[in-house]
Order: C-alpha cells, then sequence, then structure tokens
C-alpha cells in the first residue's frame, strides 16, 4: 500500500464531511457550555442543529453513516445534554432564592404535573 492508497483509505473511513461537522458543531457545544457564555450557546446549538439537519439529508440521499462518528455525536450530544440540563436546574434554584429574597411567594402548584386540574 502506497501513500496515495493511505489518504484514499482514510478518506474513505471519515465519508462524507457533514457527519464530521456534526461531532465538530458538538464539541462546540459543550465548549459554549463549559464557557457559559450564553450567546456562544446559542450559536452553537443553532450550528449543531444545521449539521443534524445537514446529517439526516445527507441519510436520506442514501449516504452511508460513518457508524464511529455517529457513536461519537450521540454521547457527545448526549453529554451536551446532561450539562445544559444542569445548568438550567441550577438557573432555577438561583431564581427561586431570588424570589425567596424578593418577597415573592412560592408558586402554587396542584398534582404532580403542575396543573390546576
Amino acid at each position: 500500500m502506497t501513500a496515495g492508497d493511505d489518504s484514499k483509505a482514510s478518506a474513505a473511513e471519515r465519508g462524507d464531511p457533514r457527519f464530521a461537522t456534526l461531532v465538530a458543531s458538538i464539541r462546540a457545544e459543550l465548549a459554549a457550555l463549559a464557557a457559559e457564555d450564553a450567546a456562544a450557546i446559542e450559536a452553537a446549538t443553532a450550528a449543531k442543529v444545521a449539521a443534524l439537519q445537514a446529517v439526516t439529508a445527507a441519510v436520506a440521499q442514501g449516504v452511508a453513516p460513518p457508524r464511529a462518528l455517529l457513536e461519537e455525536a450521540r454521547d457527545l450530544n448526549a453529554e451536551a445534554a446532561l450539562r445544559a440540563r444542569a445548568k438550567l436546574i441550577g438557573i432555577e434554584r438561583q431564581l427561586r432564592v431570588l424570589d425567596t429574597r424578593a418577597g415573592r411567594p412560592a408558586a402554587l402548584v396542584y398534582g404532580r404535573d403542575g396543573r390546576w386540574a
């Protein structure tokens, strides 16, 4: 196998660049979440959604998805969802503390799902 063959093999393993773009966009979202930069989170999430739509279109066109990249994207996206949820819980907690300090009573909630009836 020559050097040219190696580059062809690695290009075939990488597959369609839209899949690598999806992984990169999720990594950018994780970095934005870690930096706690709201504008960066918004931009990175929009880029992730666009990359996901591009991957969906590629699969619909019959492009074979590289399993390794899809698994990596799935794992990274699960991590991003957990981090986003953890931040949301923290913010909700801080808002409840601020409401209490401002003298606002706790919201009345009826039923397990928070509906009135």
